[in-house]
């Protein structure tokens, strides 16, 4: 599977973002031009079961670019408050749409996401591979992305 293709990435998923693992710095829509899929993650700081997920999706995200396989994640903040959804996001290695940025509703409407945490993968097409990969994430850990891959 070849990577994703720009007009793809700005279209479907916006082009500015912010990088979590760099104290929210702005990053562009190259920032996915090697990534093979892309997954949304709806959460939000003041969820429980979100903060539960985290940990285990950064450490199912590490292993998979660790391996040589490319992978990148977009937090898309459900929090009610920006200091908390500052908080949160620093917590992840991966990038994320600034606060309130109207991208996010559009997106949870789009793949009808009806709670948090909700892990959404796309392909470089744009289209849904997964809407549950939450649960693949915690069923098959690293191999989930192998299987996405072949979707």
């Amino acid at each position: 599977m070849g990577n994703l293709t720009q007009r793809m990435v700005e279209t479907l998923i916006g082009s500015k973002f912010k990088d979590c693992a760099n104290k929210g710095g702005d990053v562009t829509s190259d920032a996915f031009k090697d990534a093979q899929l892309v997954g949304i993650y709806f959460s939000a700081h003041w969820c429980p079961p979100c903060r539960a997920f985290t940990p285990v999706l950064v450490e199912f995200y590490n292993t998979v670019n660790e391996s040589g396989k490319k992978l990148e994640i977009i937090f898309a903040s459900l929090d009610n408050d920006a200091e908390e959804f500052k908080e949160y996001s620093e917590t992840m290695p991966w990038k994320a749409y600034a606060y309130k940025d109207p991208k996010i509703q559009e997106l949870a409407g789009k793949f009808k996401v009806g709670g948090v945490p909700t892990l959404v993968v796309v392909n470089k097409e744009g289209k849904v591979v997964t809407a549950n990969a939450r649960s693949d994430v915690h069923d098959k850990g690293p191999d989930a992305f192998d299987e996405w891959l072949a979707k």
